[in-house]
């Protein structure tokens, strides 16, 4: 991946590969099977069945997309709605609140002393129900709602409402010419391997 770019291209694994060898299946040629733009698969009102903020390999580690399995939306079969961005979940808020599990204990104290608060984003979306779904050049924005109490998660293109990176200082944001919507895939699997190595390794 280039430093201009904060989009992951990834392909589906195969999981019928040996599982001790290739616990997240063989990577294949097949893309997923849509980004969630392109239409095909409506999440509003399926009920959150898993939350994982570290899915995606690129084979000696992984880049930590942030996927939601959803089960009963159209059509009903249970998908995962995965956003390929880099520690994809840092890049989030719930109602505001930063996503607990993407920050280090040091990391969260100084922000906590900045004002900042946290949330776990597993707690908070398992079990919920997908109300809304946006998801716009500059803008993803999911609704949840349990027993009544509605939550929203977003991910800005701009990463003005999340830190910059630790290491770095350089903002969370997406490069120029890239968009959210390119960011938001639809995989029945949620084994996806990155596709950015292999297409330089092709063009050399």
């Amino acid at each position: 991946m280039t430093t201009d770019k904060s989009i992951f291209d990834c392909v589906e694994g195969d999981e019928t590969a040996d599982p001790d060898e290739y616990p997240l299946g063989l990577p294949t040629k097949v893309r997923p099977p849509r980004l969630f733009r392109d239409g095909g698969f409506d999440p509003v009102g399926a009920e959150v069945v898993a939350v994982e903020t570290h899915l995606g390999t690129y084979g000696m580690g992984g880049p930590g997309f942030f996927g939601l399995r959803l089960a009963g939306g159209q059509p009903p079969e249970p998908r995962w709605l995965v956003v390929t961005l880099w520690a994809a979940a840092s890049w989030a808020t719930l109602d505001g609140d930063l996503v607990r599990e993407e920050f280090f204990e040091p990391e969260r104290a100084e922000l906590e002393a900045a004002g900042r608060r946290f949330r776990s984003v597993q707690a908070s979306l398992l079990g919920t129900r997908l109300m809304a779904a946006e998801c716009t050049d500059d803008l993803l924005a999911l609704e949840f709602e349990r027993d009544g109490a509605r939550q929203r998660l977003q991910i800005r293109r701009d990463g003005l409402d999340v830190p910059p990176w630790r290491g770095s200082g350089q903002p969370r944001m997406l490069g120029p010419g890239e968009s959210m919507r390119d960011a938001v895939v639809v995989s029945e699997s949620g084994y996806l391997w990155t596709a950015d190595d292999e297409d330089e390794d092709e063009d050399e």
